[in-house]
């Protein structure tokens, strides 16, 4: 009961206000995490491309980075349910696959005129005193369009129906065709999406995962604590 002197009262509205204050610092967090994740995967769509899937490795290097960052942010949280952290890591992991996607469908559309494909037109824009780039933006602008017509709406979403798809196609830039394609292409590309996804999700656990406990956990003994004899 209340004592008269509104301490339950008060001590309730302290209580809130701690749930509140430890909510908002673990929003924040994912806030963080997220947005660090979404500003280096321009890197990561193009670390992607490295042989032999080594790309992936730096999507564990994001997610550490990513969540030794938001950890600072996340502190005050404590303790963190183990869902929870669950639920933001998937938050910011969605947010890292969107932006990747983009980045990677926008380096692979800039990419595809790159030498040594279309000689020809692109010898004959420097023939005619014009820069040989001219011919790496038109086959950017025709890769493009061609995904808005055979992949409908185009964009990141047709680069993934058509990655998933056959992955080759035939552009014609400045009346010179060539066949492009995407490799991986198929279940492999989307078992590489998946892998770097879970791999960045990895990398986030890793560094957040400790903010399910009251206080930090730590090895090392402190000043007159006795360590424990290992039994042989």
């Amino acid at each position: 009961m209340d004592d008269g002197n509104g301490a339950r009262p008060a001590a309730a509205a302290d209580s809130d206000a701690s749930h509140d204050l430890r909510r908002r610092a673990w929003w924040i967090a994912v806030a963080v995490a997220a947005a660090s994740l979404a500003l280096l995967s321009w890197l990561l769509a193009r670390l992607l491309w490295l042989p032999f899937y080594f790309g992936l490795f730096f999507f564990l290097v994001a997610g550490l980075l990513g969540g030794g960052i938001s950890f600072r942010f996340g502190r005050p949280a404590r303790p963190v349910a183990a869902g929870r952290i669950v639920r933001g890591i998937s938050l910011a992991v969605l947010v890292c696959g969107f932006f990747t996607l983009y980045c990677e469908y926008q380096y692979f559309a800039e990419t595809v005129g790159d030498e040594p494909k279309f000689p020809a037109a692109r010898n004959a824009a420097v023939a005619a005193g014009r820069s040989p780039n001219e011919v790496r933006s038109l086959a950017a602008a025709e890769f493009k369009s061609r995904l808005r017509t055979d992949h409908p709406p185009g964009g990141p979403p047709g680069y993934v129906l058509w990655t998933i798809g056959s992955a080759e196609m035939e552009l014609t830039v400045a009346g010179e065709t060539e066949r492009i394609s995407n490799s991986p292409r198929g279940l492999l590309w989307s078992a590489r999406t998946l892998m770097a996804l879970l791999l960045a999700a990895a990398g986030l656990w890793a560094s957040l995962e400790s903010l399910r406990w009251t206080s930090p956990v730590s090895n090392i003994i402190a000043p007159g604590e006795e360590a424990e004899a290992e039994e042989t």
